[in-house]
This record gives C-alpha cells, structure tokens and sequence, in this order.
C-alpha cells in the first residue's frame, strides 16, 4: 500500500510533462535538422534573403520576394554607402527589419548600417545591399553590369570583390542554345541540394511542355513551377497543380505545363527550406 503514493506521483509527473509539451505546441522531427514546432514561422517566412539560380549569372541573392539585390564598388568602405539622392532613387537601399537571417548554409553576415540620411540599410559581409529601380519583376537581373559599378551579390562574397558568377551550362543567352526558346516537348530537371537545374531555360508563351523532375540529392526534393517568386502556389496545368513530388532519392515524376503569358517563372523546391537555400531556378517565357 505504500507504493501507492509513489504510482500517483509518477502518473502526475508523467501528465505534467505531456501539459507542458502540449503548452508549446506538437513537435515534429525534421528530415534534415533539428526539430520544428507546428505552427511556428516556415523559414520562407524568416530569411531575409534567398537564394537564387539564374541561367545567365548562376548564384545570387535575392530578397524574400524574387528581387535582385546589388552591390556598389563605389562603396569603398565596408558597412557604409555612398549611393544618395538620386543615386539612392535609382538604386534604393534594401532594408529589413531584425532579426537578419541567412538560410542556412550560406556563409558571412547580415547587419543593419546605418546611413548619412538618417535610414538604415542592410549590408551582407560589409557590402550595403541595393535595388535596381528598373528591375520590373521577381527575377530580373537588368542591373547586372550597369556602369561598370554594379553587380549581383553571390553567396559568399567578400567585401571589394565585383561578383564574377559562372552561368549554368545551359544558360548563356550567347553561348547556349538552350537559352534560346525551345520547342514543345520534354525539359529534363534536376533536384539536389540545393540546386535546381534544367536543361532549357527559355520557353513560348501557348507550347505545351513536359517537366520531367528527377531527384538527385540525397533528401527528399519536390518541383513546383510557379510565377517568380511565389511563395508555393503552382501553376494551373490542365485542371491540376504544376508540381510533383516531393521525390525519394532517385525518384522521378513528371507533369506538362503549357504557360498562359510572358514573364519570369521559377522551377522551386517547397520541401523545409530548400527554397531559400538556393532551389529556385529562374525560367523566362516569350511571346
């Protein structure tokens, strides 16, 4: 009969413990990382840049919506800017609210700096980060090169040092065939981490095409072909989302699109943060 007690004190301590775990919400375990509590901000919800493959330029940072982010090699200083009035008007400062957070993955550092005007602006490594007022829409890159003083940011830059991006094979506008329209039929995709890669880049506006996705990486991957910069919302394909998967390790799945305007598109992968990590390949459609 003395045990008794004992039972109920454990039996107590045992519903405490599922009180508390309850109180922060369920935990589910992550395929890659640490676990995630349900209903907590997905890390496309977090980062304050993404990663981005562009067929032409390779990879490059982007804010959260798609948009190009530039660097100025008259910023001689690290953490401080020389873009004002109608510099800045040209070239708005990118700003974001903190917390700053890189995906995981991508070296250096995010920081506020403050500016003469008295705005603040975000740097990456030291480098003040900057719009390109004539980029229309998620995926441009027009102010790639301008003036010689104005250039992409890559994944890991240093402070001085111009981005010199290596283009995928297939994505030289000059060089590559395949960034050429390309007639209808099958376009060979391939998911790792955390890359996405096609083998055409350039696609007519009313062709019908067949994605064909194959996972070769190491984790699940999935592919999803929407407006650039979306945040997960497929295209229409005859009546069902453009997007198949997610895709065990060595998996392959197909789905045909046929694209109804011109535009910048992206080929992504929704799966935990593989999005911001880099698995967002830019795709342009043409009249």
């Amino acid at each position: 009969m003395r045990r008794v007690p004992l039972l109920v004190s454990l039996v107590a301590v045992a519903l405490l413990s599922l009180v508390v775990v309850g109180r922060s919400g369920p935990v589910t375990l992550a395929q890659e990382g640490t676990p995630t509590t349900a209903g907590s901000p997905t890390a496309e919800e977090t980062q304050t840049v993404f990663v981005r493959q562009d067929p032409a330029l390779g990879t490059i940072l982007t804010d959260p919506n798609g948009m190009t982010l530039y660097l100025f090699t008259k910023d001689t200083m690290p953490g401080e800017s020389t873009c004002y009035e109608q510099c800045a008007q040209a070239w708005p400062p990118y700003t974001a609210t903190e917390p700053l957070v890189l995906p995981r993955g991508v070296p250096g550092e995010l920081t506020t700096i403050s500016r003469t005007d008295g705005t603040t602006q975000v740097a990456y490594n030291g480098i003040p980060l900057y719009y390109w007022a004539r980029d229309q829409q998620p995926g441009d890159t027009t102010g790639q090169g301008v003036g010689g003083v104005w250039f992409v940011v890559a994944p890991g830059a240093a402070f001085g040092v111009a981005a010199s991006p290596v283009a995928f094979p297939v994505a030289s506008p000059v060089a590559s065939p395949a960034a050429s329209p390309v007639a209808e039929g099958t376009v060979e995709v391939q998911l790792s981490e955390f890359t996405v890669t096609a083998s055409a880049t350039t696609f007519t506006v009313g062709q019908a095409y067949t994605f064909t996705a194959t996972n070769v990486g190491g984790f699940p991957h999935e592919m999803v072909i929407e407006q650039a910069g979306a945040m997960n919302e497929p295209l229409d394909a005859e009546g069902q989302a453009a997007e198949v998967g997610p895709l065990d390790p060595g998996g392959s799945a197909s789905v045909s699109v046929t694209f109804p305007e011109p535009g910048n598109y992206q080929i992504t992968c929704h799966v935990r943060d593989h999005y911001p990590r880099g698995m967002a390949l830019t795709i342009r459609v043409v009249e």
